[in-house]
């Protein structure tokens, strides 16, 4: 009918559903696997650590460039994405909040994150790519620029303790925290733009792919090459290993010639750009695998996972924090260490459990709670009702 918009290709959507189930597997992988404490850094830190909370993080600006599309009147609406910022900002403190919890928790920067993207919506794909680019480097800069002139700054979890007074949380949650907001909201651009292209064409997901390996692989080149030309010879760690450390502030003043860290987490323009690279590499393949007749079946469980990661992540979260609080009560080594077998075990677990969830609910428990209040109004069947029996026969 004309007028009426096409509806988004099922692979579009598969596509990224995958790509969320890799994320949230990846950052279930940093946070039970090994931890670097020899010479090398363990597999699962090369592949997936200052990567996957990344990629989740730019998945969260797809998504609400998705949604907003979709249904622009309702989950899409700005009421709705502040309403489901907030529960997110309360839940992320609430998890903070718990004693001894070994996982930074992402939910209360994701949801500032959300609701800071929505003026940016309305912009085409490739003013968002290039905002989100030139973000990646200049938010980085100027956030090195505070580490230096600023006293050091110690910020662990993001609580409820931290929410009083209410800006001391906000500057947590942009400048000094775990997922500084500040930079990281170039994840969120990028993945606006990348959610406004139709990744059901495998032109367009090859050229994300492409694009993604490009960036990743100037990034890791440079910062090769920093290393090269000696300018971390006096640093903690020697040779290619010097690609995955991270900053030493607080602990240390913080120095310019940070600015050609590539390792994780340490918001450094290097790493925000590689880490961007990586995310796109995901995504661009995630959408050319979903076009495989076989993908449909074999990848189900992690597409299930991807499908309802808020309910995921928080049971992952918990479940972590059980974990890593029994056995530093016992004195296991491995609760400060961690474990391919903890990982193996919580992936297979929580993806049979979305596939089941799936097959009988349209949506995760806890994403439909959030939906369900984000998009309730006050009286509206009401005037539903009204407005059908005034309607003219």
């Amino acid at each position: 009918m004309l007028g009426t918009r096409p509806r988004p290709r099922r692979s579009r959507v598969d596509a990224v559903d995958l790509a969320r189930g890799v994320a949230l597997l990846g950052m279930m992988f940093v946070h039970l696997g090994p931890m670097w404490t020899g010479a090398s850094p363990p597999v699962g830190q090369i592949i997936a650590s200052g990567r996957a909370a990344p990629l989740f993080a730019m998945l969260a600006g797809v998504a609400l460039s998705l949604v907003h599309r979709r249904d622009p009147q309702g989950a899409g609406s700005v009421r709705a994405t502040c309403i489901r910022a907030v529960i997110l900002i309360a839940m992320g403190l609430s998890l903070g909040s718990l004693d001894q919890m070994p996982v930074y928790v992402i939910l209360a920067f994701y949801g500032l994150m959300i609701v800071v993207a929505l003026p940016f919506r309305g912009l085409p794909a490739r003013a968002l790519i290039a905002l989100g680019l030139a973000w990646a480097v200049v938010a980085p800069v100027l956030l090195l620029w505070l580490q230096i002139e600023h006293g050091a700054v110690m910020s662990d979890q993001a609580e409820l303790s931290d929410a009083l007074p209410p800006w001391s949380l906000l500057t947590e949650l942009i400048v000094w925290g775990a997922y500084p907001a500040g930079v990281w909201f170039a994840y969120v651009l990028v993945g606006l733009g990348v959610g406004r292209l139709d990744l059901g064409r495998a032109k367009i997901a090859v050229a994300v792919l492409l694009g993604g390996v490009v960036l990743l692989g100037v990034s890791l080149g440079t910062g090769a090459v920093a290393i090269a030309r000696g300018v971390f010879d006096d640093w903690y760690v020697q040779g290619w290993q010097q690609l995955f450390v991270r900053a030493s502030y607080p602990f240390e003043p913080a120095q310019w010639r940070e600015l050609w860290f590539v390792g994780e987490h340490t918001s450094r323009p290097l790493n925000v750009i590689g880490a961007i690279g990586s995310a796109l590499v995901v995504i661009g393949l995630c959408a050319l695998v979903v076009r495989l007749p076989w993908s449909r079946w074999v990848l189900l469980p992690v597409r299930a996972a991807g499908a309802m990661t808020l309910s995921l992540y928080t049971v992952h979260v918990l479940w972590t924090w059980r974990i890593v609080v029994h056995r530093r009560a016992s004195d296991d080594p491995f609760g400060s260490t961690g474990s391919y077998g903890d990982w193996a075990i919580q992936a297979i677990v929580l993806c049979a459990v979305a596939t089941v969830w799936l097959a009988f609910c349209p949506r995760g428990p806890l994403e439909s709670v959030v939906r369900l209040v984000s998009t309730w109004r006050p009286g509206r069947p009401g005037r539903v009702r009204q407005q059908r029996n005034n309607a003219p026969a």
